[in-house]
Order: structure tokens, then sequence, then C-alpha cells
């Protein structure tokens, strides 16, 4: 492995100064496409349209087939393009071996980390002649506004054992074992306007009635595993008008789906209650992915430990709060888990990244496909 840490640091250099916001990624995608394609993998590009709001972006696929003798797992790895804002414009700057912003903007190591380490890794791997089975490299697309790219993949491009989502926060070695379950939720009531200042015994508040809804949902921290959140409050036209109008937006997230169907049950029951009070409320939740959770004597957890630990590094199992493309990936019936890639303080200017993580990325993704 000659050179990785500098490889990859040029490497994080030139994608992260490549802006990518969601929807933006066609200077990734190419850049990517380019950057790989004198290296003789397979390459496909599958674009996708969210004609409900007119855009649309693509997810890229880079495969290197099987060329071990013996049996080996096939496996996938994903890093997404997309980054959050402020994030035109990154110029990143080096201080005592950590990778940050001049402080402006965010850094783009969430998650070009990743997709840095996905580049040279490949690169390794073909180069070094190393024996593996099929390998695919998924740069997906925007992640950071509800996981789109990878809701809008054909997963019958993807024939793996195991695959590896490369988005999680803290040094290598970081496994995310359990994720999740989030459904969201919205509320319309319908109230009656009228003249607040002349008639405003003749109006219906749906605001009022909204704030008796707001102060009934569950908020906060309900359990150790479980959590819910009023986000979004809109209504109102005027100071002068009974407003006439009231949306609610929240959410609620799970790692025990009992959790989530108790929570299910009690904001239709809060919606219900209120009812009388309005001339209409409406109430939509929708699940927004599954969780999922691993034992850690399970395969993939044993598989990657061991690969982990011949790095000389220290697994360390995780659960997380937040959701990923790896929820989307086990509901699909493909097993995955989430892998810290070294990213700190992400979706922030304060973001920054050791250099011995990106370089621990890329060795940790050639030791995986190497799966001995």
């Amino acid at each position: 492995m000659k050179d990785i840490r500098k490889r990859v640091v040029d490497e994080f250099f030139k994608q992260v100064k490549i802006d990518s916001l969601a929807f933006k990624e066609k200077n990734m995608l190419d850049y990517i496409e380019k950057r790989v394609k004198p290296m003789h993998v397979e390459i496909n590009l599958l674009t996708y349209e969210l004609k409900e709001v007119g855009m649309g972006s693509a997810n890229l696929i880079v495969k290197i087939p099987a060329n071990s003798k013996t049996p080996k797992k096939s496996l996938f790895f994903d890093s997404h393009l997309d980054t959050v804002e402020p994030g035109i414009g990154i110029e990143p700057v080096i201080e005592d071996n950590i990778i940050k912003s001049k402080g402006d903007t965010i850094l783009g190591a969430d998650d070009k980390a990743a997709s840095s380490a996905m580049v040279i890794a490949i690169e390794e791997i073909v180069n070094s002649g190393i024996e593996h089975g099929d390998l695919y490299f998924i740069f997906s697309t925007a992640e950071e506004v509800g996981l789109m790219g990878v809701k809008h993949l054909d997963f019958s491009k993807i024939k793996a054992d195991y695959g590896f989502v490369l988005d999680s926060h803290g040094a290598v070695g970081g496994v995310i074992i359990s994720a999740p379950f989030h459904y969201q939720y919205e509320i319309k009531i319908r109230g009656k306007a009228s003249h607040a200042g002349i008639a405003p015994e003749k109006g219906i508040s749906a605001i009022k009635i909204g704030a008796k809804i707001i102060t009934d949902l569950p908020q906060g921290k309900i359990s150790t595993d479980t959590v819910a959140n009023v986000g979004i409050v809109e209504g109102g036209k005027a100071n002068n008008i009974v407003p006439d109008e009231c949306i609610i937006r929240g959410e609620y997230r799970s790692l025990d789906f009992n959790d989530i169907k108790t929570i299910h049950q009690k904001v239709q029951m809060i919606v219900d209650k209120h009812k009388g009070e309005a001339l209409g409320v409406e109430i939509e939740q929708k699940e927004e992915y599954k969780g999922f959770s691993f034992d850690t004597d399970s395969d993939i957890i044993r598989f990657v430990n061991k690969a982990i630990t011949d790095l000389g590094l220290e697994p360390r199992h995780e659960k997380t709060g937040g959701g990923s493309n790896t929820n989307i990936y086990n509901q699909q019936g493909i097993i995955a888990v989430t892998l810290a890639s070294g990213m700190m303080n992400v979706h922030s200017t304060d973001e920054y990244i050791p250099i011995d993580d990106l370089e621990n990325l890329v060795k940790l993704i050639v030791k995986l496909a190497e799966n001995t």
C-alpha cells in the first residue's frame, strides 16, 4: 500500500473542492467516473427523477469483478456525494495532521472522506492484484435530503453478501449495529377566518386548536431508545385575521418498533381528541425508513470485527438515533452496517477529519475486500 496517506489526502482535497449540494452532484459524478475509468472497472451510471419535485440526479456503481480462485464474500461499499450547506467554495487546510475548512463552510468529510477512500481503495485493489470476490462501490446522491438517491437505486444491480456504508462520525473502527425506525407526520387543522378586531367570536382559531394538540403530542426523549419532536408549525395570514389553518409537522424515531406503534396510535388519539373543535382535521403519518439491529455475534459483525482487528484497531459497537443509506439497504434485504469514517463535528463549520482516519479507512476497505 504505497503512499496511501498522501494519495488519499490529495484525493480528498480534490473532491471537497467540487461543489455538490443535494441534486447538484453532476460534477462529482463526472469526476468519479473519469477518475476510475482508466482502472478498467465496470461503470454503471443510473439516473433517477423525482417528478413530484421536478428534480433528479444519479447513482454511480463501480464494479470490480471477482478474481479469486477460492470463494470470497461479495461486498459493496457506499458513500454519498452530496453535502449540506454551507458547502460552496470549500477550501480545506491542514493543521497538526487534521484537515478542516477555512471556517466559513463545512469541510465535506461527510461524506467525501468515504468517497475519497473508496477511489483510492479501488485503485489499490486493482493495482495490487489481491484476490477478492465481486466488489461494488456505490457513489450515491441526495442522501442529506431524505436518502433520496438510495431510495431510487436499482437494487438488482447489486449482488452482495454484505454491505458497508461509510457514513458515521468517529474514528475508524466504529460499527453501527443498530439504527432507528423513523416516522414523520403532518397535521392540518381547518378553522374559520374572521376579522379579529370586529368579530373574533365568529372565527375558529386553527392555531389555538393546534396549540392544544402540540401540548399533548409526545416530544423529547421518551425512553432510552425513543425520541419525538414537533419541528414545524405554520399558520395565519395576518395579525387581524382569526387563523383558519394551522399545519403541524413532526417526527418520532425508535430502535424499538413497539414504541413506534405506541406513538403512532397516541398521535392519532390526540388528533381525534381535538377534532370536534375544528371544522376539519387531517393527519398523515408515514414511514421514512425501517430500523435495523445486529447482534454482536452475527456473521457480518464478526466479519467486520476481524478486518478492524487485523489493522491493529479496536472495534467499537455503537447504536445511533440517526438514519442513513444503511436503513434502506437492510429493508431491501441486503445485509449492511454503517462504519465510522473519521469525520467529526459534521454539518458545521467546525467539521474536521484526522489524516490517520482517512488512511485507515482506505486500509479497512482493502482489508474487507480481501476477507481472509
